[in-house]
């Protein structure tokens, strides 16, 4: 476990760096946040307001377009990120025009795989629900297949979109292609998945305990002065350091799905056998321990 932490920082690290020297690699993960928010927020009152006037029916068609939406959100802008990525390491300079270019070009097929994933999550919910009603073994089992269902689905997409905005590839193509990689690859994808999600989520949630901490400490110093002034910023440089958290851990795990997806192509193109003597991109040899 300590020796998947200790590889899961160094690659965050070095992803870090890759940040410094361009700071282009962390902005779409920040437009993500702003236009998902943005958009449930709006959306989310617009479907409160419409439930006295619509059937329930249509409701639930509009939740599960609000639910697409948000995926194609997420998606487009993750293809943005594994883009510069792949822009950096091919140019040495990641670079927004090209990034944006590529996923415009692809939307499509980005929106294709966002309807597929809106339609799994909502029969891994509603699967979810009935297990949750079996309070037995099988209820658990059934929970446990649930999750390892949309974790593997969850993974798949992280290497499916670079194939759609890298490759330009249609839905069906990156599909086959993120298997044959997953297939190929599976020991250096599961031990990467461990390392780099084991301490993303610990810094997530310091990032997060960090940020309440300086809000409270910020009202409290402002609150005899001001009470009101001194909540406000609190709660934007709270609000400002929880946005700044979740766009790197969500930068992080699209440049770590990329640099895999793009060492897989480096193999690939070496042929077969190729594995052990093609050097991945630097933030994720260590990741590997090759």
């Amino acid at each position: 476990m300590f020796e998947n932490i200790f590889r899961g920082f160094s690659f965050i690290k070095e992803s870090f760096s890759l940040v410094t020297k361009d700071k282009d690699l962390i902005k779409p993960s920040i437009y993500s946040i702003f236009f998902g928010i943005l958009f449930t927020v709006i959306t989310g009152i617009a479907i409160y307001l419409s439930t006295a006037m619509m059937p329930q029916e249509l409701v639930y068609i509009l939740v599960f377009l609000v639910l697409l939406g948000e995926y194609y959100i997420s998606y487009f802008f993750t293809g943005m990120t594994a883009f510069l990525v792949y822009d950096y390491f091919k140019d040495g300079d990641a670079t927004m025009s090209e990034a944006w270019t590529a996923a415009k070009k692809n939307a499509v097929t980005l929106f294709y795989l966002s309807i597929i994933s809106a339609i799994v999550k909502v029969v891994t919910g509603v699967l979810r629900g009935k297990s949750g009603r079996d309070r037995g073994a099988a209820g658990g089992l059934a929970n446990m297949v649930i999750g390892f269902i949309e974790r593997v689905w969850t993974v798949a997409t992280y290497f499916i979109i670079p194939a759609i905005v890298i490759e330009d590839r249609d839905l069906k193509g990156a599909v086959a292609r993120a298997t044959d990689i997953m297939q190929r690859h599976l020991l250096p994808i599961g031990v990467g998945e461990i390392a780099v999600g084991l301490v993303t989520g610990l810094l997530t949630l310091i990032g997060f305990i960090a940020a309440i901490v300086i809000g409270f400490v910020i009202f409290g110093a402002m609150s005899g002065a001001n009470a009101f002034a001194g909540g406000l910023i609190a709660i934007v440089v709270a609000a400002v350091i929880i946005v700044l958290v979740i766009a790197l851990s969500m930068y992080v795990t699209t440049a770590y799905h990329t640099c895999l997806f793009l060492w897989a192509r480096s193999v690939e193109d070496a042929g077969a056998g190729a594995q052990g003597t093609v050097k991945p991109p630097a933030p994720i040899a260590n990741t590997l321990g090759v």
